[in-house]
Formats: structure tokens, C-alpha cells, sequence
């Protein structure tokens, strides 16, 4: 289906080969060879003329297979930088410590709940902005500001 106008095409215009890295088997890094077919639209005023069919064995760009990118990040999440190269060495994926902080940043960062109430300490503000105001004596009582004067 092509991306700029829906329509289905059957016209094959070209083959394209990959090479995505994949989970080692043991401890031997493994290449799979991926054959992806470029297709050409058969709308004559569509805007995009060849695209090239969507692969399910790894995202766009990439050079790692989706089950290889998951087990990367859980290492680098844990061990980022060069600890986090060397496990991965010795478990037959070879990357750089850069690398391997690119794959952290790539890692989403997990949800947070947002908090339904968020309470503020009142005396700590009045606190900091009486100090904040060039005050450096303590309250009265210790407890907060003094009503009347303040001097």
C-alpha cells in the first residue's frame, strides 16, 4: 500500500538487501540477510513514486533486530557506558561504550503516576522568603513569623 495515497500496488520496482545483527547464538553474533521489495505507485499524479515495503524484523534505520535493541537496553539500563560494553562483548554483541549510551538514550523512560494532590509547606515558604528578604534571625518561638512587628 503505498504511503502517499493509500492505493495497492502490485509493481515491483527494485529488491533491497539488509544485514540486521540479531540475538547471538552462543555467543556468536548472527546477521540475518533481509530481502525487502521497492515498489512503484501506479497513481500517476501520486507524490511519492517508489516506497519501499515495511519490514517486520526491524524498525527503520536500524541495524539491530527488535529483539536484539530489548536486550541491549536492559543491559545498558543496568550498566551503562563501558561496563555495560563489556557484558555485552562477552555475550557476542559487540558494541562501544558510545554505543551503548546511544542505546540507553534510546530506552523510554518509564511512567510516572501523576499525583492527584500536591501540598505545600506554608511556614517553610513564609521561611525561606523572610530569609530570602535579607532576614537572618529566627522567628520568635521558632514556629514562624511573628505578627506585628518583625524587626
Amino acid at each position: 500500500m503505498c504511503p502517499g495515497c493509500a492505493v495497492e500496488t502490485k509493481r515491483v520496482h527494485a529488491y533491497i538487501e539488509r544485514r540486521v545483527a540479531d540475538v547471538p547464538v552462543d555467543g556468536r553474533p548472527v546477521m540475518v540477510r533481509v530481502r525487502a521489495r521497492r515498489m512503484r505507485c501506479s497513481t500517476m499524479d501520486c507524490s511519492r513514486q517508489t516506497f519501499r515495503e515495511p519490514l517486520t524484523v526491524a524498525m527503520r534505520y536500524q541495524r539491530r533486530t527488535a529483539r536484539l535493541a530489548i536486550q541491549v537496553g536492559h543491559v545498558v539500563r543496568e550498566l551503562a557506558g563501558r561496563a555495560g560494553a563489556r557484558v555485552l562483548t562477552s555475550l557476542g554483541v559487540g558494541l562501544s561504550r558510545q554505543t551503548a549510551l546511544r542505546a540507553l538514550l534510546r530506552v523510554p523512560v518509564p511512567e510516572r503516576p501523576v499525583p492527584a494532590v500536591i501540598g505545600v509547606d506554608d511556614l517553610g515558604v513564609q521561611d525561606l522568603l523572610w530569609k530570602w528578604a535579607g532576614h537572618d534571625h529566627r522567628w520568635a518561638g521558632g514556629s514562624g513569623p511573628v505578627e506585628g512587628n518583625a524587626t
